[in-house]
């Protein structure tokens, strides 16, 4: 009951107080009206999870109420108390699809059930909505990888045409048959080669990324965040993010493609943080050969995670993003580096100096197996 916002229409003062006293200190929010129709001018702004209304109120019956919920889409459930002796009132009531009928005088423990099993089924609705959420990612994702060959072989045709064209006047130019008094040509043409270059490897990166590899390879650190660089270039452009790197370049033996899963959520769940401040706004990567191990170390300066939260950040469904998150990233990435790159992640908060400024922000920890 306690992360509900409720309304409740009453025209009894006294009924009224009951619920301030047995069942605001229950709730989230409890907002009193004792008319409805001031209740219905304000459920916009209130957004309540359920109303909880008597049904025969003098200037806004139940069941008008109700149907007006209904003529502006909003899909509110209603739980109706009321002495029922208007029995054209409650005839007319029960065809509705109402959540629940609580006769007067009220037992508040039977509020208080009704309540607790409503958030209940609020909070399964939610945990199967998030489910849904991951899978239409994933599936999405795996959409994405299927299609990617088909548009990487259409945008290759037209790049291997400029390729062969930025060949062939350089040739002309080789055999005298074009003036080039200033080397503007070379110049052209190397930017046109570079172009290529650049598009080129980063569909082949997009194709690897997106390719359900589940086998180990040897890699180079270096070349590994190189390419998730690529694939989230333009969100760090976006938002004016500076990437700092102290690299100590290793070779691994490890799931390339799963480790690029986990750096690119962290980042982009820094990426997220990091739009929301007005300062410098740095992300600084670190990795060190430990042993046989390597530590990864993602480190953004947008504050830091709440210490309320430190404790939940990697369980399953826990987000602080509201609308926006599914509280699924996290936890995945923590399943896929100690179940398969055999390794461990934490977090803390730590402070971090950019061009002389102190800040604070979260800080990742990766440490894998080598071989």
């Amino acid at each position: 009951m306690q992360n509900l916002n409720i309304i409740i229409i009453e025209n009894d003062e006294t009924i009224i107080k009951q619920f301030i006293d047995i069942i605001a200190p229950k709730v989230q929010s409890l907002y009193p009206f004792s008319d409805g129709i001031e209740a219905l001018n304000n459920i916009n702004n209130i957004k309540p999870d359920i109303i909880i209304s008597e049904l025969n109120m003098p200037n806004l019956s139940g069941v008008y109420l109700y149907n007006e919920l209904l003529k502006n889409n909003l899909n509110i459930p209603i739980i109706f108390i009321s002495t029922f002796e208007k029995t054209d009132y409650f005839i007319e009531a029960i065809k509705l699809d109402v959540y629940k009928f609580i006769a007067k005088p009220i037992d508040f423990n039977i509020i208080i059930r009704e309540l607790e099993k409503f958030q209940t089924k609020l909070l399964e609705k939610e945990e199967s909505l998030k489910i849904e959420s991951a899978i239409f990612s994933q599936l999405k994702m795996a959409a994405m990888g299927e299609m990617l060959p088909n548009i990487a072989h259409q945008w290759r045709q037209p790049l291997n045409t400029i390729s062969i064209c930025s060949s062939g006047i350089k040739l002309e130019k080789e055999f005298g048959n074009l003036i080039d008094k200033n080397d503007s040509l070379d110049n052209m043409i190397s930017n046109m080669n570079d172009a290529f270059n650049y598009m080129n490897t980063t569909l082949n990166d997009f194709q690897s990324y997106l390719k359900p590899n589940k086998y180990e390879s040897t890699f180079y650190i270096k070349n590994t965040l190189e390419k998730i660089d690529k694939l989230i270039i333009s969100q760090l452009k976006t938002f004016d993010i500076t990437i700092i790197k102290d690299i100590e370049d290793t070779q691994v033996y490890n799931y390339e493609n799963e480790l690029i899963q986990v750096l690119i959520n962290i980042k982009k769940n820094a990426i997220d943080e990091l739009s929301k401040v007005d300062h410098a706004k740095v992300i600084k990567i670190t990795t060190k050969k430990i042993d046989n191990k390597l530590l990864i170390s993602i480190q953004d300066n947008a504050g830091g995670i709440q210490k309320k939260h430190m404790n939940n950040i990697f369980q399953l469904y826990f987000t602080t993003k509201k609308e926006e998150g599914n509280g699924i990233g996290l936890h995945m990435s923590k399943q896929i580096v100690e179940k398969h790159l055999k390794g461990t992640i934490t977090a803390v908060n730590e402070e971090l100096i950019y061009e002389d400024i102190k800040y604070m922000g979260a800080k990742f920890n990766i440490e894998i197996e080598i071989l």
